[in-house]
């Protein structure tokens, strides 16, 4: 899986305080492995409000259905059951412990990036903890996304026009060095992988061993590669030869070498164009991830299908980690076993494709 790379122009002029900053603070492997529970404790201790909010998150359920060819199983950890309603309530919740936690003080000002469901979840969590928070968005983001997060209380921003999801990461380390605010900056948050190897890969080993079950790949769709990375860690542990399938739109895939366009694809994920590769996921030696894609039409398809066939309304990242781990169960012998990590329901715009195509 290889994107076109043309050589660099002018296109990929203005991004350099997200490559400073990403280059800073890129993580090694062993900050993917260090403990996530003291970073926590000390957070409680600081900020007792984080240890009232922490039953919401987490212990979501992990529901079976048929792979596509139907030859096994997809085991679908369902995230939307988190308190916002995705995923990213775990990372949030991960950046918020680290944020205080390594400031010593609840007193800290905020800044972050987010095309979307991130944003909702910090914003929810800073309201409910009185966080001063400053969020920026690409340019273009729905209206409704921004309303919601000005009500929460957060301080929003736009990236440039026609910049994309880079544009805001770009944008927010400036919001950051100008308003004297920590970056949370998602995509090197070592936090949010150990969280995931601490609690939602455990919670899947211990669902799964307990039912008997030993699954031959994890896939989850990429938007840092936090989920992939900390959940990869705990499967692999527990069942060495379990696959770890790092799932990309086709549209836009790892390491994409061309500048960030507004082509539709699965929400939430993708290669951040330029060649700039996520380093939660450079930080793994090579060979330890398997990289696919997953063009959007196939997404919107396995949208439906999952709705229509099985009941269960998933976001087209879900989707689309469904249809990688269908392909390497239906691949092999009868009867085995995959994990596919859905980040939520989907937003309204990716039903309102879904239902058009």
């Amino acid at each position: 899986m290889t994107a076109a790379a043309p050589a660099r122009t002018a296109a990929g002029a203005g991004f350099e305080d997200i490559r400073r900053v990403l280059a800073a603070r890129a993580p090694a492997l062993s900050d993917l492995t260090a403990a996530f529970a003291p970073l926590e404790a000390e957070a409680h201790r600081l900020l007792p409000r984080l240890a009232a909010v922490r039953p919401t998150i987490g212990d979501t359920p992990l529901v079976p259905v048929p792979s596509l060819a139907g030859r096994g199983r997809v085991w679908l950890k369902t995230e939307a059951a988190n308190a916002s309603g995705t995923v990213k309530s775990r990372t949030a919740y991960a950046l918020l412990c680290a944020a205080v936690a390594r400031a010593g003080t609840p007193e800290v000002r905020l800044a972050e990036y987010s095309g979307g469901s991130l944003a909702v979840a910090l914003a929810d969590l800073c309201g409910l903890l009185g966080l001063d928070i400053h969020l920026v968005v690409p340019h273009g983001a729905p209206q409704r996304l921004v309303s919601a997060l000005l009500r929460q209380g957060a301080q929003v921003s736009h990236g440039r026009p026609g910049t994309g999801f880079l544009g805001s990461m770009d944008e927010a380390v400036r919001v950051a060095e100008r308003e004297d605010r920590r970056l949370l900056l998602q995509h090197c948050a070592a936090e949010a992988a150990a969280m995931h190897r601490e609690h939602t890969g455990t919670e899947i080993v211990g669902r799964l061993s307990g039912y008997g079950v030993e699954p031959v790949a994890l896939a989850a769709a990429v938007g840092t590669g936090g989920s992939l990375a900390g959940t990869a860690m705990a499967l692999t542990a527990a069942w060495p030869h379990c696959r770890a399938l790092a799932v990309f739109p086709a549209e836009a895939v790892y390491g994409d070498e061309r500048a960030p366009s507004p082509t539709p694809r699965m929400n939430g994920t993708g290669g951040l164009g330029l060649g700039i590769r996520q380093p939660l996921l450079s930080a793994f030696p090579e060979g330890r991830i398997s990289y696919t894609d997953i063009a959007y039409p196939q997404a919107l398809h396995a949208m439906r299908h999952l709705r229509r066939e099985h009941g269960i309304a998933v976001s087209g990242s879900g989707a689309g980690a469904w249809l990688s781990a269908s392909a390497e169960v239906d691949q092999g012998p009868p009867g085995r076993n995959a994990v596919a990590v859905v980040a939520g329901r989907g937003t309204i715009e990716e039903w309102e494709h879904a239902t058009a195509h």
